[in-house]
């Protein structure tokens, strides 16, 4: 299922927008926080994965679904699901998969709201 993915817009506009009152500035202040938390996020997990640290693993993953959740990034929600699952199964293999997912995700994000911008 991880092909299905990529057909999958990197976030629902129109949800997103719904969800915050229809403010697009508002949207792209709260994209670029993400942005920023996304990155934070993504060291921790490099280093998690790198030493084997399930827990933080699993508390970053559910972070990152959360917040992708709340802006409606369904594919970024999806990876940051798997990453928290290999975290909580402790199985490294998912989670070094999850991880490219997660980056493979975010970069075509930036690139899906390079285009739009």
């Amino acid at each position: 299922m991880p092909e299905k993915d990529s057909t999958i817009p990197p976030i629902n506009k129109e949800e997103a927008l719904a969800r915050i009152g229809g403010e697009e500035e508002f949207l792209n202040e709260l994209l670029e926080i993400y942005r920023q938390e996304f990155n934070r996020r993504y060291v921790e997990l490099e280093k998690a994965v790198a030493e084997k640290d399930f827990q933080m693993i699993r508390e970053s993953g559910h972070s990152l679904k959360g917040a992708s959740a709340n802006l409606s990034l369904p594919a970024l929600r999806e990876a940051a699901y798997e990453m928290e699952m290999a975290g909580k199964n402790q199985d490294l293999s998912a989670a070094k998969n999850a991880l490219k997912k997660l980056k493979s995700e975010f970069d075509r994000l930036q690139k899906f709201l390079s285009q739009k911008g």
